[in-house]
């Protein structure tokens, strides 16, 4: 039987026990309060927020912004240069200086276009003002291929020396006298076997016609001029127009009775006015005209270029 002793000396050591349990559970809770703290405290950070000290203490000082300060803040985190996020695109400008460029040399390459467009067709067209004795015919071609089809005959046509190509040499007289013409100078019909050379040749005196009209027949363009109406100057500034261009020739004409007489197998033009436009207009469209040739594939070179001065010399 225990004593009295005994008894208490074991509600003792129940009791210590039991001081002891407490003390140990006390010792177990604090740990996760403290875990719940350090939680917080990082969420706090996490949030841009001084964490709390401690439980139940008086809570962090406001820091004096407001909610919208915050929120710019925020704002400014997104927007920032170390913010990942998506790529901002910037617009670029129009180059309008190469689109103007471009479109600059588009118009005129246009325009150049148009206009030797339009150079192509005014040429196939003839001089204004010109006189031609095809009658109801536009060229030699033409009157040439109603003769052939049996549609006209010579005596049909009002300039019968339209067509007339043949060559009167032999014992008759060759000189400008024995040689008739309805025009003058003359402008096509019969003429001499040997053409006038007519490589861009300028001659200083007049020259035979009969040798003259043969040089039209192979599409050359004769010029003429009255020396007594066109001076030293005028005949240079018209000289510059034949010399050296293949299938022209030059030469005066005394007593023509108008300063300058141009022309080509059938048709000619003539003007009191040295500086008249027509003439270039004459030369370019006519000269090797293919519609108007009589003599096609024939040459200039290797004729005669003798004067009416060196044949009267000679004799």
């Amino acid at each position: 039987m225990a004593t009295k002793k005994q008894s208490a000396t074991k509600s003792a050591g129940k009791g210590s026990t039991g001081k002891g349990k407490g003390t140990d559970k006390d010792a177990e809770e604090t740990p996760v309060k403290e875990s719940a703290e350090a939680k917080g405290s990082s969420k706090a950070k996490a949030a841009g927020k001084t964490p709390a000290k401690g439980a139940g203490k008086t809570p962090a000082k406001s820091s004096g912004k407001s909610a919208f300060d915050n929120s710019s803040a925020k704002k400014d985190a997104k927007s920032g240069p170390g913010r990942k996020g998506r790529a901002v695109q910037v617009k670029q400008p129009k180059p309008w200086g190469m689109i103007f460029t471009f479109g600059g040399v588009g118009v005129v390459a246009l325009g150049l276009i148009g206009a030797a467009v339009f150079v192509v067709w005014d040429r196939s067209q003839p001089p204004e003002g010109v006189t031609d004795y095809y009658g109801d015919f536009a060229n030699y071609s033409e009157v040439s291929s109603a003769l052939q089809d049996g549609d006209v005959t010579e005596d049909d046509l009002e300039h019968p020396w339209v067509v007339q190509q043949t060559h009167v040499d032999g014992d008759e007289d060759t000189s400008n006298d024995a040689l008739e013409y309805e025009t003058t100078p003359p402008s096509g019909g019969n003429h001499l076997g040997a053409w006038q050379t007519c490589t861009g040749s300028v001659y200083a005196a007049a020259i035979v016609d009969g040798n003259a009209v043969h040089s039209l027949e192979h599409g050359a363009v004769w010029l003429t001029y009255d020396p007594a109406l066109v001076d030293g100057d005028g005949i240079a500034q018209l000289a510059e127009k034949i010399n050296g261009r293949d299938y022209t020739l030059m030469s005066p004409y005394p007593e023509l009775g108008t300063e300058v007489s141009i022309q080509a197998w059938g048709v000619q033009y003539q003007t009191n006015d040295i500086n008249d436009p027509k003439i270039d207009e004459f030369l370019d469209y006519y000269i090797q005209n293919a519609d108007n040739t009589a003599e096609a594939n024939a040459n200039c070179s290797g004729g005669v270029s003798t004067t009416v001065e060196d044949a009267q010399t000679a004799g």
